[in-house]
């Protein structure tokens, strides 16, 4: 039986910018503008800094606890950044660095997009950030155009390749709560409709193909076990859909946190691992994780051991905490 291990982390404005302390901007110009080879990323990180050096520490001993075969990011600026942080920051904790990587540029007008680092090869890779309401024949929220675009940020299809078998995931960040979670759900939602179109699109049968839907959706269906019916991720959950791996795995349903609000005191789910109905049942005793060791001291519910360095409010990994799952294809 095949094995793989995938993770899905929010790393929190993972973001570089040019050190201006050892570049003059006409010198900086000329180096980037003659850079011609493949191995343009490399070149070009070496004059720019990942912002945040304890936190950006910190994020790559949260993600490599997990150790993964395919980690799943959002809140990545591009693929210098991406590579970047791969090889100053987590390459240092890894057994096994990742060799391939993904990331195409999304929506987010602060410039956050989702990637991938994997083990595994990766065989496709699909952006679906420039589809609108009326690509997927949707009613768009009130106040957007049918000719807006859906994803917030964007929808990353990959499809990975390990031992012969395939699966395929679909890579989220969807639209914040702020500006009140009620009234953003509509947003939410539509994303979330729009992904599940995608799967169906892709599969001719969605209960028995291999594929993920996961990362961060920004809403939660649960608090501590308890169900709340004003969310957006419906669309995943009806007719038995998909199976989330959290309230799949996890009995306790105070340990499927992944995010904490420190202005409200919430500890909520907001990361989610959307599994196809055939992985779920292939898989009712998989190994999930949740990492906590990164986040902030005023997280007290979490008690167990952190890493050298995590202050009350910072440093820290992270506002979201890395989730992993290890299943049988």
């Amino acid at each position: 039986m095949t094995q793989i291990s995938v993770t899905t982390f929010n790393c929190e404005n993972l973001m570089m910018r040019c050190d201006f302390s050892t570049q003059s901007i006409p010198d900086l110009a000329h180096k980037i503008t003659q850079i011609k080879s493949a191995d343009r990323a490399n070149q070009i990180d070496a004059v720019f800094n990942v912002l945040s050096e304890d936190d950006r520490t910190l994020t790559a001993q949260a993600l490599s606890a997990a150790q993964a075969d395919v980690c799943c990011l959002q809140e990545v600026e591009n693929l210098v950044t991406l590579t970047a942080f791969h090889n100053r920051y987590l390459r240092k904790w890894l057994r096994k660095p990742y060799f391939f990587r993904a990331l195409i540029e999304g929506n987010d007008q602060r410039g956050i997009d989702v990637g991938v680092l994997s083990r595994a090869k990766i065989v496709r890779q699909e952006s679906h950030g420039r589809k609108t309401y009326a690509d997927f024949g949707m009613t768009p929220p009130s106040g957007y155009h049918p000719n807006d675009r859906v994803f917030r940020r964007d929808c990353l299809e990959v499809e990975i390749e390990k031992e012969g078998k395939s699966l395929t995931l679909f890579v989220c960040h969807f639209k914040s709560m702020n500006g009140g979670r009620f009234e953003t759900k509509p947003i939410r939602e539509a994303e979330a409709k729009a992904v599940r179109s995608l799967i169906e699109q892709r599969f001719a049968d969605t209960v028995s193909a291999n594929w993920i839907a996961l990362g961060d959706f920004n809403d939660y269906f649960e608090l501590d076990g308890i169900p709340v019916d004003d969310h957006g991720l419906g669309p995943f959950l009806e007719d038995n859909f998909s199976i989330d791996a959290g309230a799949f795995l996890e009995e306790d349903p105070l340990n499927r946190w992944t995010h904490y609000y420190s202005r409200e005191g919430v500890y909520g789910a907001l990361d989610h691992i959307f599994l196809s109905p055939a992985l779920a049942a292939r898989n009712t005793d998989a190994k999930l994780r949740i990492i906590r060791a990164g986040q902030p001291m005023r997280a007290d519910r979490y008690t167990g051991r952190r890493f050298p360095g995590v202050g009350y409010i910072r440093p820290k990994a992270s506002d979201h905490c890395p989730m992993s799952v290890t299943l049988n294809l």
